[in-house]
């Protein structure tokens, strides 16, 4: 199971960024892990998700459609969400998420300040 902290990520404008999420899981390669953003006093907004290591999932819908991208990496156990060529409205909160029938509530959320 993943442990709950906050990492802060300072990224310039213009770069792009990968931020790595690592979950502890014996079904990593079928499980699907979620990505959502928050900006400030705004609400939890879902970006992707990926289910395959085989092969990358592009975002579809949103503002951050175009701008993002997730994949596995079964060996690292380690979902990655790519931000693409960042802007100051991209500065968020990040959070990958899963369903993990272990967990107490059934799931669990992990944040991630870019700024």
């Amino acid at each position: 199971m993943s442990d709950q902290f906050q990492l802060s990520i300072s990224t310039e404008v213009k770069k792009s960024i990968d931020i790595p999420c690592k979950k502890s899981s014996t079904k990593f390669e079928t499980d699907v892990i979620h990505w959502y953003w928050q900006k400030p006093n705004q609400a939890l907004e879902h970006l992707i998700y990926i289910a395959s290591t085989k092969s990358a999932t592009r975002g579809s819908m949103g503002k951050m459609g175009n701008k993002v991208e997730a994949r596995k990496n079964s060996q690292t156990l380690t979902s990655i969400l790519t931000i693409k060529s960042i802007e100051k409205e991209d500065m968020a909160v990040y959070y990958c998420a899963a369903w993990a029938p272990s967990h107490p509530r059934g799931h669990w959320m992990r944040p991630f300040m870019l700024e």
